[in-house]
């Protein structure tokens, strides 16, 4: 019997290697799995079955949650648009990638 408990679901293969690369900088060992359904994923429907899950063992779940949450918590600041250009950005980013405009927080 498998002690592997799955943590999470990638939105697709790029987010998967990225969290398998925080969770092994930290010692914690991760299957990515259902990589190959990603193909079929993305010509038939994007199932949460078909996107890239990530799997460590039930004694390192907690240790993962807490890598995964620790990234969340970095990465958490709010959305915002362009004024000049319209753009939606993700919060982390300071300046527009559209037109290059600074966000206002940052100036």
């Amino acid at each position: 019997m498998s002690d592997w408990t799955k943590l999470t679901t990638a939105e697709n293969p790029i987010e998967a290697g990225f969290l398998r690369g925080l969770l092994e900088a930290d010692g914690i060992e991760v299957q990515v799995r259902s990589m190959e359904l990603w193909t079929a994923a993305v010509e038939i429907y994007f199932s949460e079955g078909a996107r890239p899950s990530l799997w460590v063992h039930e004694r390192n779940l907690e240790a993962a949650r807490r890598v995964l949450q620790r990234r969340d918590d970095t990465t958490g600041e709010a959305a915002w648009t362009c004024p000049a250009c319209g753009e939606r950005l993700e919060g982390q980013f300071t300046a527009c990638w559209h037109c290059a405009t600074e966000h206002e927080a940052n100036e």
